[in-house]
């Protein structure tokens, strides 16, 4: 009997992490066109590396990831998912503020 073992090895993406524009595509479902006009909107700031491959800032991706969703699942278009993307998170942040003062309140 052959025994087959894998091994798969992971690290942390953090602040000064970029991903392959290519890969970030494969992942969040995007095409490159979508992450080009996400650039030119303000979502990402992609940077050119010496072969012409752009990269993004690993903190990107889980927001690409959600605009991924929206563009696959809902059918909105790249400005559209922007505009979800960007109300969704002054939501969290409202929600997140609203605890906070919850939190002040009910220790006085």
């Amino acid at each position: 009997m052959v025994r087959v073992t894998q091994r798969l090895e992971a690290r942390v993406l953090g602040e000064g992490d970029w991903i392959a524009a290519s890969e970030i595509c494969r992942l969040c479902w995007l095409d490159p066109g979508a992450v080009m006009e996400l650039a030119e909107l303000g979502v990402v700031a992609p940077r050119e590396t010496p072969p012409g491959e752009w990269q993004i800032p690993a903190t990107a991706l889980p927001r690409l990831c959600v605009i991924g969703r929206l563009m696959r699942d809902l059918g909105v278009n790249v400005s559209g998912a922007a505009l979800a993307l960007e109300l969704l998170e002054g939501r969290r942040e409202l929600e997140r503020r609203i605890r906070t003062l919850e939190l002040l309140v009910s220790d006085h």
